[in-house]
């Protein structure tokens, strides 16, 4: 497996992008995005999140493209974090 992380392949993309704020570059030892300051860009969004409830619902009996039959099942309801819109 590669042990690069997966943000690092945008690094560069990052640095030629017009940013309002400073100009900020990827270190590889912190593993995150540091401004010309050397403060870390730890936020992704700048919205709240709020936590929506998906209820539970059955998956019905159908074919897989390998022409299997699969049985119906009851997905459990779960609750995410999302962000806010």
């Amino acid at each position: 497996m590669n042990k690069k992380p997966f943000l690092y392949k945008f690094a560069s993309l990052l640095n030629s992008a017009p940013i309002d704020s400073n100009e900020a570059r990827f270190d590889e030892d912190k593993q995150m995005n540091i401004f010309e300051d050397g403060s870390l860009s730890w936020k992704v969004t700048t919205k709240r999140y709020s936590n929506v409830y998906t209820s539970a619902h059955r998956v019905p009996a159908h074919r897989t493209p390998s022409n299997k039959w699969v049985p119906s099942k009851v997905v459990n309801g779960k609750w995410d974090r999302r962000v806010n819109k």
